[in-house]
């Protein structure tokens, strides 16, 4: 699957890609209903990037990438 793995701290934070501050809160989603993925805009409250995340799930496991900008 495209994209980087997320960094997932200790305590199961997901960390902005940029500055890794685990304070990030999701924008937007955009879902198909014919898809099994879900594009989620993130922004970081520390670094106020923006970044795309996808989850997928299928076949019973769930997978979360970033996305290339």
């Amino acid at each position: 699957m495209p994209g980087a793995t997320p960094v997932i701290d200790e305590q199961a934070r997901l960390r902005c890609p940029r500055c890794t501050s685990p304070s990030i809160a999701v924008t937007s989603t955009d879902t198909d209903p014919n898809v099994s993925w879900t594009n989620h805009t993130v922004t970081c409250q520390s670094c106020r990037s923006s970044s795309q995340l996808a989850v997928v799930s299928t076949f019973g496991q769930v997978v979360i990438r970033w996305l290339n900008d």
